[in-house]
């Protein structure tokens, strides 16, 4: 995939997360709300237990394995470069969550089903989970169409996992799979620069 491209499809998506931030509410909008009725009408054991199992993978020691497993993969097969984009667009990710949350303070919904940290917008654990598919798919399989459907399904699935247990609203599970997928997109497509002008 051309790294120009992947800049400025990413670069066009941190802008919308930017622009987003300024504009959104404190409050829900008309589709938020709608959304969440609908997930509280759509509650069983059975997806509540699911939910939680994405809610275990998005902090803690079950967030910190898959991407030490990553790390430990690219390094033994020496793939340096794609580690250290693996690694920049992780923390890159993580960064620019946290400031956007500290700048937009916007109140989680009420009456979760867990207990987050910090304020609902974006999505953390969807901005985490766009991260890290879109960069592993990009580094190892990017032109394999079942790697970006297992990708996708994956966000998807943490995405409705934070709206199901209450934890945001769905405008804010959009703007972190957003921007995760931008730093992915600009990180990657930055080294791919790199690379072709060092020859690598």
């Amino acid at each position: 995939m051309r790294p120009a491209r992947l800049v400025a499809a990413g670069a066009a998506l941190l802008a919308a997360v930017g622009l987003a931030a300024a504009a959104v509410p404190a409050g829900p909008l008309a589709v938020d709300r709608s959304w969440a009725e609908a997930m509280r009408d759509l509650r069983t054991p059975f997806l509540t237990h699911v939910a939680l199992v994405f809610d275990a993978l998005g902090h803690g020691v079950w967030w910190l394995l898959p991407l030490l497993a990553v790390a430990a993969v690219l390094a033994a097969a020496r793939r340096f470069l794609a580690l250290a984009a693996f690694v920049a667009a992780e923390t890159l990710s993580s960064l620019a969550t946290g400031i956007v949350k500290a700048a937009v303070g916007r109140p989680r919904p009420p009456a979760a089903l867990v207990h987050p940290v910090g304020s609902s917008f974006p999505s953390g654990h969807t901005a985490h989970a766009a991260v890290t598919c879109v960069a592993l798919v990009l580094l190892v399989a990017p032109r394999r169409p079942a790697a970006w459907a297992a990708a996708a399904l994956v966000v998807a699935g943490m995405a409705w996992s934070r709206t199901y247990l209450q934890a945001h609203w769905l405008s804010d599970v959009v703007a972190g799979a957003a921007l995760g997928t931008g730093v992915a997109l600009v990180v990657v497509g930055a080294c791919g620069f790199w690379r072709a002008s060092a020859k690598i």
